[in-house]
């Protein structure tokens, strides 16, 4: 897809779903297209360029495992290793899980370390190194290695672990260890760095009327920054570090960044588990079967999003700075990649009305440490509602929120019923696992996270 065609179908998606900017980079056959649209800040009116830097979210773990990779080919580190062997007096919130988690399991999420996302401790209490120390005061989703439930904490701690082992800060590592060498000239990592770029922030989309709205705080808490949340860059510069990882750890600029044999490792699955998996992943990555690596990234009010095919040498980026951004990330990402690929890398849910259960086995009070979903029957169908800990976003429900119907669909999910009105909501998608002697479920699967049952609610 030439520059000329990316375009239009660019300006078209983010009219469509109301998105206040996106920027998309394409890589395929060798050639590059670059499109932006939009504006960086509604209350601004800044425009969006193809060199602004915007949030990457959750893409950052790509960039932490590529780190500690390449501590792993300078022999610093061992995959297979216990954590506590490099951090005497490690502590989690369970003493057995501190004593036998593995360094590869902190990056596979496969560690079930229950830190999804902690409040806010304030700007001067906010350094990774204090955010470590806090896990050891949540509770444990599964022993490490028994199920695979995405993880932010494990992230956090595997970033910690790298400036213990590099003797030098998270930050200066990625800006000296992949940023420079890479000429990835734009992209911050530390928020005051982004002062030196054009940089667009976050927007929060009305159900109803799709209007957007800033939001009040451009990140999440900076001490979770090795899962995501300070890093920003343009579609470009991310797309510069992806195809590194298609062409086995060399830059296009000849730098090596990682060896291949750990480029190679980091797209393959990590980590078998005995009981229930939410995604299939690697070090670093997620992977979506048919050689396609991918990840996502969230934040307050951004949404992106990249996959790669490396044999295809085929790679997509969206960023947008809307809440509701996929909606428009997957109708760019989708056809390219299905002219070239011939696959849809995010079919729609199939209904599933012939699916037949018992309702009581799944109602019930399950959660983490950051949100409360409780499924409810009411005249023989399945309600969720969920309810945030915390305000982490500006949309976060502390109340509980409105109860939605669940539809069942293909693969034993369920899928929240659309709402008369609100053309701009987003369905959620529900699954449940780890049924018990009786039958009833045991976990809630949602956005890649398993949610423990918890019957004293």
């Amino acid at each position: 897809m030439t520059e000329r065609e990316l375009q239009p179908a660019v300006d078209e998606a983010r009219s469509k779903h109301k998105i206040p900017g996106v920027s998309v980079a394409l890589h395929a056959d060798g050639a590059t297209s670059f499109a932006s649209s939009g504006v960086t800040n509604v209350t601004s009116g800044v425009e969006m360029t193809a060199d602004t830097i915007m949030h990457i979210g959750s893409i950052t773990k790509i960039f932490n495992a590529t780190l500690l990779m390449q501590l792993v080919d300078e022999g610093k580190l061992a995959l297979e290793r216990r954590v506590i062997e490099y951090l005497p007096g490690f502590k989690l919130g369970d003493a057995e899980a501190a004593r036998t988690v593995t360094v590869e399991q902190l990056v596979n999420h496969t560690s079930g370390i229950g830190g999804n996302l902690l409040p806010d401790a304030g700007h001067d209490g906010e350094t990774i190194e204090r955010t470590v120390t806090r896990f050891a005061e949540v509770p444990q989703l599964h022993a490490p290695g028994a199920a695979r439930s995405y993880c932010n904490a494990g992230t956090v701690i595997a970033g910690f672990l790298c400036q213990r082992i590099a003797e030098k800060s998270w930050y200066d590592l990625v800006k000296e260890r992949i940023f420079r060498p890479l000429g990835m000239n734009h992209a911050a990592v530390l928020p005051e760095d982004a002062l030196l770029h054009r940089a667009s922030v976050g927007h929060f989309l009305d159900d109803v009327s799709g209007e957007a709205s800033r939001t009040t705080h451009a990140f999440l808490p900076l001490g979770f920054a090795p899962a995501g949340s300070t890093a920003m860059m343009s579609a470009g510069d991310l797309l510069t570090f992806v195809r590194v990882h298609m062409a086995n750890g060399e830059g296009t600029n000849g730098a090596r960044v990682l060896s291949a044999e750990s480029a190679a490792r980091m797209r393959r699955k990590s980590g078998d588990v005995s009981g229930p998996s939410c995604f299939e992943g690697s070090v670093g990555w997620m992977l979506l079967g048919g050689g396609l690596v991918h990840h996502g990234g969230g934040g307050p009010g951004v949404l992106s999003w990249v996959i790669a095919h490396p044999e295809s040498q085929t790679a997509a980026v969206v960023l947008t700075n809307a809440d509701k951004g996929f909606a428009a990330a997957k109708e760019l990402m989708g056809p390219f990649l299905e002219s070239r690929l011939g696959v849809v890398p995010f079919p729609p849910p199939k209904p599933a009305p012939e699916m037949r259960f018992d309702p009581a086995l799944y109602a019930g009070t399950y959660e983490n440490c950051s949100v409360i979903h409780t499924i409810e029957i009411r005249d023989g169908r399945l309600f969720w509602n969920s309810q945030a800990k915390a305000r982490f976003y500006d949309s976060s429900p502390l109340e509980r929120s409105q109860p939605r119907a669940l539809l069942p669909i293909a693969g034993g999910y369920f899928i929240t019923e659309a709402v008369a009105g609100r053309p701009f909501g987003t369905a959620v998608t529900i699954g449940f696992a780890a049924p018990g002697a009786r039958g009833r479920m045991n976990y809630l699967t949602q956005n890649f996270r398993l949610h423990r049952r918890n019957d004293a609610r």
